[in-house]
């Protein structure tokens, strides 16, 4: 992502398939800089008023067609999913690894006030529009409705201590929304070191759907959903470390007909289950 040159050393599992690192880096916050995506953003105004416009096309669904058009040109991936869960106004949410809170930020402008984001790498922490805390979901007490973490598990060191601590404070019934990488995905076939969702060191493990399996049976909780929303960047990203740039490096070295087609190719491959992202859902029993 920063054009790094360090080498990290994976392990693949015999059993389920997954990756995951060899030895985790005795400071890891060398790895999120101020400028890593998800702590600092700098929208502008109207950017932020087309977002919010998006949002509530999403919420309302008005119209189906539009929404669609929207979910391609400019994508909220992670409010897609937690819509699909159709939740009330009143749950209490809680996103791990929330960042600067982009998806606090959406379902906030929507109307969900009893909101709370958790980050070990954010930058501050703050209580205005909705707090924000600089801590692990270790640290975490309460109880919630709805548990997500948009492209985060795959950055957690212990899998299994995370899930248990989410049932421990899950309610009854309550879900766990999990977006990820997968590793059983064309992407990872094709471009092999090159795949951008490695993001070494960072990505502590690629899991795969057999090992979401096995994690939820072991942690109490049921598969309830599980689906592809993965889009252009598994090409754009992984095309550009294969030529050797770097992920800052704009998309206007690919031309507009291979952006049409690297979104057809998402397309077609989250209808086959190939696609290299998930959504999970999980259901505490």
């Amino acid at each position: 992502m920063f054009a790094g040159k360090e080498k990290f050393r994976y392990f693949e599992c015999s059993d389920c398939g997954t990756l995951q690192i060899a030895e985790i880096p005795e400071d890891m916050s060398l790895y999120y800089p101020e400028n890593y995506y998800s702590l600092k953003s700098d929208l502008k105004f109207k950017d932020q008023l087309i977002q919010k416009i998006r949002d509530y096309i999403f919420y309302y669904n008005f119209s189906a067609f539009l929404a669609r058009k929207l979910s391609v040109k400019i994508p909220n991936l992670a409010l897609e999913a937690f819509l699909k869960l159709k939740p009330a106004k009143s749950f209490r949410v809680l996103d791990v690894g929330c960042g600067e809170g982009k998806f606090l930020k959406s379902i906030y402008g929507l109307g969900f006030y009893n909101i709370v984001g958790i980050d070990p790498f954010a930058l501050q922490s703050t209580e205005c529009p909705f707090p924000i805390y600089k801590k692990a979901i270790s640290q975490i007490d309460g109880q919630f409705d709805v548990i997500t973490f948009n492209h985060v598990f795959e950055h957690v060191e212990d899998v299994h201590l995370t899930l248990k601590k989410c049932h421990e404070i899950l309610h009854e019934n309550g879900r766990l929304i999990i977006r990820v990488p997968v590793k059983d995905s064309a992407a990872y076939e094709e471009y092999g070191e090159n795949w951008v969702q490695w993001d070494a060191p960072r990505h502590f493990q690629i899991l795969t759907k057999k090992a979401f399996e096995i994690l939820s049976t072991e942690n109490g909780f049921k598969i309830e959903n599980y689906y592809n929303d993965s889009y252009k960047l598994q090409f754009t990203g992984s095309e550009k470390y294969k030529r050797g740039l770097t992920y800052q490096t704009s998309n206007a070295v690919f031309t507009k007909e291979e952006i049409k087609e690297y979104n057809r190719k998402s397309h077609e491959l989250n209808k086959a289950g190939k696609g290299d992202q998930v959504v999970v859902v999980m259901k505490k029993i």
